[in-house]
Parts: structure tokens; C-alpha cells; sequence
């Protein structure tokens, strides 16, 4: 198969870097003929490459194909910088988007309004100056964070693409730092179409500007932190109601009168007040539109009508029995019909809204970007106020809604800033929905939807950057009309797809309508290209390895919970066990009880005090098996309903509990008082290890782990002390 090479991509960009990062690609740029690192003996080949680069830039800067969409390559960089210096994965994608136009092409830059293109340039946008500002700034920051890091195990992020190996763009960078380079060198101004490069540069902008919300890091990227706060500050404030674009007067045609100026004093006290009407209307509407909680718009003002029906009623209504001897307002001598108009056009003109602190239509900024300034885009008429700026600002950027994007694009959230909406994440306080899937393991499983769509955590987003890098060294990282084998087994595990069928082309309306129904099960969008949206992207394709990875974790935990059920304690019949048999258990079942409480499940009705630490009795009720119910859950696996598995113990940190802990405490350092009703403390058994979910990746039933199994190996446990301590502890409290 020949792989066809995407438009406005870079041909050595992309994957090359996290491949290497991973440990799964071979060579960098730094091998390509046309390295600009070749020896200073070689001018031409390394003259011929940066020539070769530019002509395809320019030759790419006018695409704005936005059926592109974000390749899988640019989807594991932006993860992996989002990763390295905390960005909102979110809001990189969302101001991504935006910024190149839906296209995500590395070399694309805007048209103004006279046809050229704008110095702007890269899938962020960045303009010459901003560029070297940042990397003169925080270019060792970027070294640092793309570099290995030993303690996190982190390998080393290749920044090579293009013309240029890793070595060299490091070296770039360093000489912009050190002030040898400026704003004008080539080399760091082709640094922009380094999608790596552009993230952190992107990441940060954000941190120079100090914005503190979406629409603000969008603002002070998009005009400059000093530009983008004066707009902050009109928008606000009170001009916020006036014009963003200056709207210049129509010229009078020649031969043509001058409107009548009121020449009176009379006539200039009536012109004074009309003013000061049309004043407080404005501000009446925009203080009711603000007090109802939605965004304060002034209604539009017609050039030919003058004031709106709804402003002039509500200016009116305390104004009318001051203007009834007015030489402005005449009463109609006929019955109103919904809309009442100004007279007298000899003396007030038709009223307009003030454009004093709009930007210049002529201006770059307002030409290249008309649709974030007008109502009607290109046509240029009907241009926003400042507060409507805003809005539409917010709307463009999707501020409340970015990491919303992380799922359209990644078919999974992530437990990352800004890499998922809170409504994914499994809330326990509130009512737990739960799903009945199937899994050749354990047969029916019932566990929490949310446990298995829910963002990734930090080990299972290593495993899905592994995995997506593995496709794209493969070269599988193409759009498929076929499922392949995994992702059959995911669509069934879900309930998705039926075991009946054996066709697996997309092309079949079972095999699509299942495709459809994971997208809508998991938040992701449908492809950009109309000719892909029946199609399993790369990306789909991993995200249903990660969640089938799930189903049959919680499959084999909940076959093992039933393989070991018989050796279970129940946990309500201790009560009817003789007195020193339940005298003997109390400090297991109260270890059991902590063990709750520090999951946040309340086990007893005893009063809380937060200045001091919590005592549990030791006595199980139904408070403590509801709690245990909860835990199960919770955490994928049976509602036992009061029966101690080791399985559940094991998640809590606890060891198995079965008949010994009925037998009374005894050891060196513990003496025994049979006098008291409660047993001493200091034989309370503890786990030597909690579960490790990430082992129990099942190939079959014959491969299931047994429950003792699913511990880890045996952890160091302190020395007991050499001389028994005395304590004042209360019969039945638990030590530390």
C-alpha cells in the first residue's frame, strides 16, 4: 500500500520525534541528505534544503483544506507537551483549531484584506517578533522539558523536523537564548512550522501574558498581552456597548444642505435632553440584560428607524411627562401601533451607535480576521460591539467547552488539565449508573459505565501513547474500511456490535451503526473529511483497545472475587458469634472500617471532629457492609452484600480475612488482658501490598489469576520495637 502524503504537513515532522521519544523509531532528521547539520563543506546541499523547505511553505501557506483535521503524529506531540509542562491539553486544541482555520497545517498563514498573506504563520499562528520573544525567554525552559529526565523515567523528546535534525534545532534555540539570533534569522523564523517547537512556544505565550481564562490567552495571543488588555478593558467597562470597528461618516453628496443646527437656546436644551434619554436608555437596557444573567447586548439601532420599540419604551417610561412641552417629542395624534419613532429630523439626527474606540477598518488585524469583528464576515457592514466582541470570542474559542475537544479528537479523556469535562469522571457521591456487559472471562459483568469511558489515568496514557506511536511506525496509521480483529472484540465487549456478524466492513450498516454508536457512547466527533466519517480512525482505534482493556480487567478481578467467595467471612454474622470470638475480631473488622473511611465511606454513625483523629469500634453494621457495597462498585467489582472476598480486601490494602482472626492476639510485645472486652491492637494484621490492576491483562480463562495472586510481592514491614511500648489507647482503638 502507498501512503499518501498529507497536504500542509511537514514530511519529516510529526511522529518522528515522540517515535524516538518512545523508543520506537530509528533515526531523526538528523540522517535525511538534506540535514543542515552536513559538514561546512557541503554549503550547496544544506542551501538546497532550506531552500527546498521554504518553496514547499510557501506553496502550503494558502491551504486551507479543513477537511485535514489533526493528524494522528500532531495528536501524540501536543499529548506529549501537554504532559511535560502542565498546558491544558483542551485549550491547545481548541485555540489550534481556531487558529489554523480547522486545517492544522503546519505552514499556513492568514489573508488580509488586499489579498496577501500575513507574517503570521504555524498551526498557533505565531508572527516573527512573538516568536523570538519567546524563544529568547523561555527557550531553556522548552530545552529542559523536551529533555530525559531520569527520576520520571522520561526519555528525551526529538525536536527534529524538516531540513533540521534535533541537534541543530537545540542549537537554534540555545543561540536565541544567548541573543545571537534575532527576529529576522531564517533559520529560527522556519522554527514556526515545527509543530513541537510551536506547542511549547504556545504553552509558553500563555504563561508570559499571565491570562487566567481561555478567552484572555486567546486575546493576548491573538493581539499581544498590551493590546489585548485595552480590548479586555473596553469590553468590560463602559465603552463595551460601543463599536469594535471605527465606521467612518458618509460623505454628503455635492450641492447638498447641512442638517438644521439647533440655534436657540431652547432648541439646544431640547437637543441636550434627547441626548441624555438616549443615554440612559442605553444603560437601563444593558443593566437589565446583565441583572438576568445572560450577556448584556444593547439592542441594534436602526439608521433609518432610529431607537428600537423595546429601548425607547423602556427609556420612556419615567422620562414621558417631563417632554409633553418639548420641541423634541410630538404625540402622535393617532392610537400607537408597537412602535413609536422620533420626529423632528431638523433638530436630532438618527442616533448611532459611537465607534470612538473601534480599531481602524483599514487595519490589518480587522481585514485578516473580519469574521471576529462583523456580524455579517466578509461583508463588512455590520460590525460588533466590544461586549458582543467578547461573546463571540468565547464562542469561537469554546471556552467552556475545550476539553470537550480532547474526546471529539482522541476518542478518550485524560486525567491531564484541560483533557476532559468533569461529567466523565465517576462521582460517588452521586447516583452510580451501571452498564451489564458481557466478557468470555467472566460471562455478565455489571460495572459503572463511567469506570470504563472515564479518563485515562497516567499508566493507561502511556500505554495509549505506546500504542498510537506504534501505529504510525507500522505505517498503520491510515483510516480503515475494515475492523480489525481488536476492535471487533471491543465493539462486543461494549454491547455495540452483535456476535453475529461476521462481515466487518465499514461499508455494512451493523459494522457502521456500531462505529456511530461508540462515538456518541464516548464524546468523539465524527472525521472532518465527509469521505472518512464511515471510516475507523487511528485514533478510534486505540481508544477501543484502552476501554476493552478495561472490560476485561474488571471481568477477571470479578471472576476471581467468585473463585474465592467461598473462602469469604460474612461480615454481618460476626455478631452472632460467641463474645470472645467477636471480642477477638474487633481490630480487623475496625481496619476494615478505616480502610473505608480513608475512600471517604462513612461506617459508623459515631459523630466526626476534624481537629481529631477517627476512632472505629470495631462492631460491623449496616452502615459498614453499605460502605463496602459502595467500595465494590466503586471500583468495578461485585457487590458482595457483607462478604469479606480477598479480592476487595486486597483493593483496600487490607490482607484476606477468613477464620483466623477470631483467634486471640498473642505475640511478645502484645500482653493479653481476656479481662477486657476488646482485644489489643497490636497483632491488627496489614496488607503487605495493594492490587495491581495493570497485571491483569487476561489472555483467556485458562490464564486467570488466583486472588493471591493478584498481590504484590511482599513489602518491607518495620522492625517490631525491642522493648514492649507502653500506651494509653482505649480497648478497641486502632494504633497508628
Amino acid at each position: 500500500m502507498v501512503r499518501k502524503q498529507k497536504q500542509g504537513r511537514s514530511p519529516l515532522g510529526g511522529s518522528v520525534a515522540l517515535l524516538l521519544a518512545l523508543g520506537l523509531g530509528s533515526a531523526s532528521a538528523a540522517g535525511d541528505p538534506a540535514d543542515v547539520d552536513a559538514p561546512a563543506s557541503e554549503p550547496t546541499a544544506q542551501a538546497l534544503a532550506l531552500a527546498d523547505y521554504r518553496a514547499m511553505a510557501a506553496r502550503q501557506a494558502s491551504n486551507y483544506d479543513s477537511t485535514q483535521d489533526i493528524s494522528p503524529e500532531q495528536m501524540l506531540l501536543l499529548l506529549e507537551v501537554s504532559e511535560r509542562t502542565g498546558a491544558s491539553l483542551g485549550q491547545a486544541l481548541a485555540t489550534g483549531e481556531f487558529e489554523s482555520a480547522k486545517t492544522w497545517n503546519d505552514f499556513v498563514r492568514p489573508t488580509l484584506g488586499n489579498g496577501s498573506l500575513g507574517s503570521a504563520t504555524g498551526v498557533w499562528q505565531f508572527i516573527p517578533s512573538t516568536f523570538h520573544l519567546i524563544i529568547r525567554k523561555y527557550g531553556a525552559d522548552l530545552l529542559a522539558a523536551s529533555s530525559a529526565d531520569e527520576g520520571s523515567g522520561r526519555a528525551a523528546l526529538d525536536l527534529g523536523a524538516g531540513p533540521f535534525s534535533d541537534a541543530r534545532v537545540r542549537a537554534i534555540i540555545r543561540e536565541t537564548v544567548d541573543g545571537v539570533r534575532d527576529r529576522d534569522d531564517v533559520e529560527l523564523q522556519l522554527l514556526r512550522h515545527n509543530f513541537t517547537v510551536l506547542a511549547f512556544a504556545k504553552h509558553y505565550l500563555s504563561v508570559e501574558s499571565g491570562a487566567k481564562t481561555p478567552e484572555e490567552d486567546y486575546l493576548f495571543h491573538f493581539l499581544g498581552a498590551r493590546r489585548g488588555r485595552e480590548i479586555l478593558a473596553l469590553a468590560r467597562g463602559e465603552a463595551r456597548h460601543t463599536l469594535c470597528v471605527k465606521q467612518s461618516l458618509p460623505s454628503a453628496p455635492a450641492g447638498s444642505k447641512r442638517p438644521a443646527i439647533a440655534a436657540t437656546a431652547d432648541e439646544r436644551r431640547a437637543v441636550l435632553r434627547a441626548r441624555r434619554i438616549l443615554r440612559s436608555a442605553s444603560i437601563a437596557a444593558a443593566d437589565s440584560s446583565a441583572t438576568a444573567g445572560g450577556f448584556a447586548t444593547l439592542p441594534r439601532i436602526s439608521a433609518r428607524y432610529g431607537l428600537s420599540s423595546e429601548l425607547q419604551r423602556h427609556g420612556l417610561v419615567g422620562k414621558a411627562p417631563s417632554l409633553d412641552a418639548s420641541a423634541v417629542y410630538r404625540p402622535s395624534s393617532r392610537p400607537p401601533t408597537g412602535s413609536a419613532v422620533w420626529s423632528s429630523p431638523d433638530v436630532v439626527t438618527s442616533p448611532r451607535v459611537s465607534s470612538q474606540w473601534g480599531l481602524p477598518a483599514d487595519s490589518p488585524v480587522v481585514t485578516g480576521n473580519a469574521g471576529m469583528f462583523y456580524r455579517d464576515g466578509s461583508a463588512k457592514t455590520d460590525p460588533y460591539t466590544w461586549a458582543e466582541f467578547m461573546s463571540a470570542l468565547t464562542k469561537r474559542v469554546q471556552a467552556k467547552r475545550q476539553p470537550a475537544m480532547v474526546r471529539a479528537k482522541y476518542g478518550v479523556g485524560f486525567a491531564l488539565k484541560g483533557g476532559d469535562m468533569p461529567g466523565w469522571t465517576l462521582d460517588g457521591d452521586k447516583r452510580v449508573e451501571t452498564a451489564e456487559l458481557r466478557h468470555e472471562i467472566s460471562g455478565s459483568l455489571l460495572v459503572p459505565e463511567k469506570l470504563i469511558t472515564g479518563p485515562l489515568d497516567a499508566m493507561e496514557t502511556r500505554t495509549y501513547k505506546e500504542r498510537l506511536a506504534e501505529l504510525i511506525r507500522q505505517g498503520e496509521d491510515l483510516p480503515l474500511a475494515t475492523l480489525p480483529p481488536s476492535v471487533v472484540s471491543a465493539l462486543r465487549h461494549l454491547g455495540l456490535l452483535s456476535s453475529d456478524v461476521a462481515d466487518f466492513d465499514t461499508d455494512r450498516p451493523e459494522v457502521r451503526e456500531a462505529l456511530h454508536a461508540f462515538r456518541e457512547l464516548v464524546g468523539k466527533d465524527d472525521p472532518d473529511a465527509p469521505a472518512l466519517v464511515d471510516r475507523l480512525m487511528p485514533a478510534e482505534r486505540v481508544a477501543l483497545e484502552m476501554y476493552d482493556w478495561r472490560v476485561a480487567r474488571y471481568a477477571a478481578l470479578q471472576r476471581s472475587q467468585e473463585a474465592a467467595m467461598a473462602d469469604a467471612l460474612d461480615l454481618m454474622g460476626i455478631k452472632r458469634l460467641l463474645k470472645s470470638h467477636r471480642r477477638a475480631s474487633k481490630p480487623h473488622i475496625a481496619a476494615l472500617q478505616e480502610a473505608l473511611a480513608e475512600e471517604g465511606l462513612q461506617t459508623q454513625t459515631r459523630g466526626r471532629r476534624p481537629s481529631k483523629r477517627l476512632h472505629f469500634d470495631g462492631i460491623a453494621g449496616k452502615l459498614t457492609r453499605g460502605a463496602l457495597d459502595r467500595f465494590q462498585l466503586r471500583s468495578g467489582l461485585r457487590q458482595t452484600h457483607g462478604l469479606l472476598d480477598p479480592v476487595t480486601l486486597a483493593m483496600l490494602g487490607l490482607p484476606p480475612m477468613g477464620r483466623d482472626i477470631f483467634l486471640a492476639p498473642s505475640g511478645p510485645q502484645c500482653l493479653v488482658q481476656p479481662e477486657l472486652e476488646t482485644a489489643p491492637s497490636c497483632e491488627t494484621p496489614r496488607a503487605t501490598g495493594r492490587i495491581v490492576f495493570y497485571s491483569l491483562i487476561p489472555r483467556g480463562e485458562d490464564s486467570l489469576p488466583a486472588w493471591s495472586d493478584l498481590l504484590l510481592a511482599e513489602a518491607e514491614i518495620p522492625e517490631p520495637p525491642s522493648e514492649p511500648e507502653v500506651s494509653a489507647r482505649q480497648p478497641g482503638v486502632l494504633g497508628d
